[in-house]
């Protein structure tokens, strides 16, 4: 028997941090929650690997469809996409890892880590080359241009360099035989479901789902003391990738409740995408400086004076003093999104429903405790 703690949500204090949901969990089919996630010991079953094999081919696929694109460099989301869809993979496989044979899981785990530090480079470029790009084109005052075309300039330069690298990981990708090796695998499991007739929903699936959930949102709770104190910026960040993790952790599980997830899920990507701006506000603000120093050093070696950098620092300064304002803007965004995230109890019903599933199919008790 699993004893779980889902909060009442009509009795919710609203002056609480959203004690955690998930209080005591005691499952003897894995002894602690932490080791249970993803674990095919004592009382797991072909179920859950025939779910963890589906999940893992369709990232892979979302992959491979996108290698073409990512050596070509014409167009900034085939990077986007592949990068997604590595992160994605890197998630199943902390969930479905121990399903695998352990020689095969290793290899696989080394190559798409490889392929999502190379991407994750040259994304964050991308990323910030598009945002000078449309930023110049909105300036009206002229005198800002000449710094901020020369940022661009340095950011470009920088990105057509490491393309190199990006076509590199591309190619030790897919020499590496990691892609057809895994489809192999998850081909042959699929297969040997069919025939033996799997389940493809059983009661250790749910259970699964239900702790790989709740640990992920515990996870991301564990920061809200922080969301009142804007000058904890590492734990604000990491609030974001917690809310990306429970967003792909969501996603990996939410065939198994219908619309259900629909809601908290839109709630995650949203957090991940405000704070995701916030931090690169975040880091433009700690960069611009940086810059400034390259280019006076730079314009000094060259040039022997620092004529021209008056001109490059009054763009720069300028760029930095908006970024500082638009922070300031999204994490006041960010504070009344949470309000209202408070308000719909959207982490209570969560929980609530996925431990209404584990309830229904193994008749487990379910403890409701206010808090």
């Amino acid at each position: 028997v699993a004893r779980f703690i889902v909060p009442d949500s009509q009795s919710h204090d609203k002056s609480c941090n959203y004690k955690m949901a998930l209080i005591n969990i005691l499952i003897p089919l894995t002894g602690s929650p932490m080791k249970g996630v993803g674990q095919m010991g004592k009382g797991s079953d072909e179920s859950y690997q025939l779910f963890g094999a589906k999940v893992l081919f369709k990232r892979l696929q979302n992959m491979k469809k996108e290698m073409e694109g990512v050596r070509r460099a014409d167009d900034i989301e085939y990077i986007h996409r592949m990068r997604v869809a590595s992160r994605r993979m890197r998630s199943a496989f902390r969930l479905f890892g121990k399903c695998f044979p352990d020689k095969n899981f290793k290899n696989w785990q080394k190559q798409i880590r490889r392929v999502t530090k190379t991407l994750g480079t040259a994304r964050d470029l991308d990323v910030q080359i598009d945002f000078l790009q449309e930023f110049i084109h909105n300036l009206t005052e002229k005198s800002y241009k000449q710094g901020i075309q020369r940022l661009l300039l340095r950011l470009r330069q920088k990105r057509e360099k490491i393309q190199k690298n990006v076509i590199k990981a591309m190619d030790r990708l897919e020499y590496s035989g990691v892609i057809d090796d895994m489809s192999k695998v998850l081909r042959n499991i699929r297969v040997r479901a069919r025939i033996s007739h799997t389940d493809e929903r059983s009661p250790y699936l749910y259970h699964e789902a239900y702790m790989a959930i709740s640990l992920r949102l515990e996870e991301m709770l564990t920061y809200e003391v922080y969301i009142d104190q804007p000058e904890h910026l590492e734990e604000i960040h990491a609030m974001r990738i917690a809310a990306k993790r429970l967003r792909y952790t969501m996603e990996i599980f939410e065939s198994l409740y219908g619309e259900d997830l629909k809601k908290p899920l839109e709630t995650a990507k949203e957090i991940q995408s405000i704070l995701g701006d916030l931090h690169d506000c975040d880091v433009w603000v700690n960069y611009l400086p940086q810059f400034l120093e390259e280019e006076y050093i730079q314009a000094m070696e060259y040039f022997g004076h620092t004529k021209t950098y008056g001109r490059l620092k009054t763009g720069i300064l300028y760029l930095q003093q908006e970024r500082l304002e638009q922070r300031e803007k999204l994490y006041k965004d960010f504070l009344n999104f949470w309000q209202e995230i408070k308000k719909q109890n959207i982490w209570e019903k969560l929980l609530e429903r996925i431990a209404q599933s584990v309830s229904e199919l193994e008749n487990v008790s379910i403890d409701v405790e206010r808090f």
